[in-house]
């Protein structure tokens, strides 16, 4: 789920994004096409960025009306040969994308035109790996927070660890997103977790 600035909410279910009015709830839009999308995210100059697959694990920029504008085809596969069946993407203020891959146990990042930047993560249970990772969101600052089993990491904008925090009961987070107020909500199960975190 993603929020744009002028009150729109996007949901991602199965494989389509719908537009919502967040202030009514009303369905304003279906946007699909051709493609299956997994997550959704805005972008800091408005429109979306969607992770897609269709026999293929895409990163797809589309403009606010829900058109596709540009297309990295095998964002994930062409790093590292190995097909990306689930996708999440977070966006930092830059425009700068974070694409979780969930079978590959990694964070990829891509500049805002789709040019490979870096990865960072891989599949274990020591500090800065992750096993069954579950989201993806980013701060203000930049700062990359992934949910798995063992919590909620937190990475600097290059990759580099911080720290983890469990949510309450161990809770996995399958959802997370910041607002305006750099607060953390995250969901896991039919609860959602607000965190206010102790970080300029």
């Amino acid at each position: 789920m993603a929020a744009d600035h002028a009150g729109h909410v996007f949901v991602v279910r199965r494989g389509a994004i719908l537009k919502y009015d967040g202030a009514t709830g009303e369905l304003l839009d279906k946007i699909q096409g051709d493609d299956y999308f997994d997550d959704v995210a805005v972008l800091p100059g408005g429109g979306l960025v969607a992770a897609s697959y269709r026999n293929r694990d895409d990163i797809v920029w589309l403009n606010s009306d829900g058109e596709v504008v540009s297309r990295l085809k095998e964002a994930i596969r062409g790093q590292t040969g190995d097909s990306e069946l689930n996708t999440r993407v977070a966006v930092d203020g830059l425009g700068n994308i974070y694409a979780l891959g969930q079978f590959n146990n990694a964070v990829f990042i891509f500049d805002p035109e789709g040019k490979f930047v870096s990865k960072f993560g891989s599949d274990g249970n020591e500090p800065g790996q992750f096993r069954a990772p579950g989201t993806i969101a980013v701060d203000s600052q930049s700062r990359v927070y992934v949910s798995d089993i063992k919590g909620i990491q937190v990475f600097a904008a290059d990759g580099r660890y911080l720290r983890v925090f469990v949510p309450p009961n161990r809770a996995f987070v399958f959802g997370m997103t910041f607002n305006d107020r750099n607060e953390l909500f995250g969901v896991a199960g039919d609860e959602v977790f607000k965190f206010v975190l102790n970080e300029p």
